[in-house]
């Protein structure tokens, strides 16, 4: 069992783009705002995605995409022509891609991008950042959805895209915080400012729900669930109850932990893990 566990592969709908290049350049200095740290918004994404019990892959810039139902790209500043369009290709054929502030500023020699901002993923987009507005340190925005943004702001004009939020105040009052651009087949997400949590996680429920990603099972924050899948179609539920109480998940098959079978649902105690060999696999 274990050496059919150690051939099987993790199953994920959900890519992450992720260059130690861009984060080199990303924190030199000269830049518009020292409190932007590359990190940030790829943690902050991946964890509302692991809240919701989705699986997320990290990729290379430049990495090949058609495989994934949905793609982040946390601040990205540095974007080789190579990164830019393997968003821009997977976009146009089908796929949801959602792109944060200070993405595709340089190209690979760190030379800035001509033809107003986000250079490398202006067009896919549908956008055009005239100028950035940082904000001060302990300074509050709000949205009016009613989520709530610090560190980042710009003046973005749209190029095509929607607005599906804006500043209700701030220095951009008024200007779109949030937009969603219909490209070739695809749709392509720009949140132009430092959402809160509660904003970072509606962002992504909507953005997987329109993607069609599922979640491995029914999970809450801070249960973890993966799903491997081997070759042969055999699968295994993993769930990590990192939680202070005992949960209930949806699960079919045979939990290797407690040697006992599991019709439907089972209870992971509080700290408790479950491997789950699905019945028949999964779909």
């Amino acid at each position: 069992r274990l050496g059919e566990i150690a051939g099987s592969r993790v199953d994920s709908e959900v890519a992450i783009v992720w260059g130690y290049e861009s984060w080199w350049a990303c924190e030199l200095d000269s830049h518009p705002s020292v409190d932007v740290r590359y990190p940030d918004r790829a943690r902050a994404f991946h964890h509302a995605l692991w809240d919701l019990g989705i699986t997320a892959d990290v990729v290379r810039p430049g990495a090949p995409l058609d495989g994934y139902k949905a793609v982040v790209v946390p601040t990205l500043y540095l974007a080789d022509d190579a990164a830019a369009e393997a968003v821009r290709s997977y976009v146009a054929g089908g796929g949801h891609a959602l792109v944060t502030y200070f993405s595709g500023i340089v190209d690979e020699h760190d030379h800035v991008r001509a033809g107003g901002y986000p250079g490398a993923f202006r067009d896919v987009l549908g956008v055009r950042v005239e100028e950035f507005a940082p904000l001060l340190e302990g300074e509050v925005v709000t949205l009016d959805d009613g989520g709530r943004a610090d560190v980042w702001t710009e003046h973005l004009n749209l190029a095509g895209a929607e607005a599906v939020s804006t500043y209700l105040d701030g220095p951009q009052a008024g200007v779109p915080a949030v937009t969603r651009n219909e490209h070739g087949d695809g749709i392509a997400w720009y949140v132009a400012t430092r959402t809160d949590a509660a904003t970072t996680a509606a962002i992504v429920r909507r953005l997987v729900t329109e993607a069609g990603v599922a979640a491995a099972t029914t999970t809450v924050p801070g249960l973890e669930v993966v799903r491997r899948r081997s070759d042969d179609g055999a699968s295994w539920l993993f769930v990590l109850n990192h939680t202070a109480s005992a949960v209930p998940v949806e699960a079919h098959g045979h939990d290797l932990v407690s040697d006992s079978d599991v019709d439907g649902s089972l209870v992971v105690a509080a700290g408790g893990i479950a491997v789950v060999r699905e019945r028949g696999g999964r779909t």
